[in-house]
């Protein structure tokens, strides 16, 4: 049995639905998420405390494109971490109609979630991920599927 401990990184625009899954599916993790730790350097002493203990710990930020999940993977790689993705389906829309749905801080004007939507970029085996799937979505439920590779 594998006992390496995990970094899992959620992947999607806001409004998606990663913290929801985080707290449904991996809340017995670390939760890293710069909306509650509000700076890189916080950021970056809590993932110094994961990989120095051994602690798995969930990414919950936005993680467009390929560079902003590298910082993420390779220093897991480099601690022998298990590293596991989960790109949550991101339609615009519906990640508009569910922010709209928020209140104070938490939501996030529209022009911002459009704005990372045009930066998103799928994810690949081909960054480091040891496991990777793809999270629908349809606002009630969420569905869990092994991620395909467009090849």
């Amino acid at each position: 049995m594998d006992t390496k401990p995990t970094i899992v990184i959620l992947m999607g625009i806001q409004g998606s639905g990663k913290s929801t899954f985080y707290q449904h599916h991996l809340s017995d993790m670390t939760h890293v998420n710069l909306d509650t730790l509000r700076t890189r350097h916080r950021e970056e002493e809590l993932i110094s405390d994961c990989l120095l203990n051994c602690k798995s710990f969930v990414v919950d930020n936005t993680n467009p494109t390929r560079a902003d999940r590298e910082r993420y993977i390779s220093v897991a790689k480099a601690n022998g971490f298990h590293i596991i993705g989960y790109f949550m389906e991101s339609k615009l829309q519906a990640c508009i109609a569910r922010n709209n749905l928020r209140s104070g801080k938490a939501k996030i004007p529209a022009k911002a979630i459009a704005a990372t939507s045009n930066k998103l970029e799928l994810p690949s085996y081909s960054e480091g991920f040891d496991e990777l799937y793809f999270v629908a979505n349809d606002g009630e439920n969420m569905t869990i599927s092994e991620w395909r590779e467009n090849k």
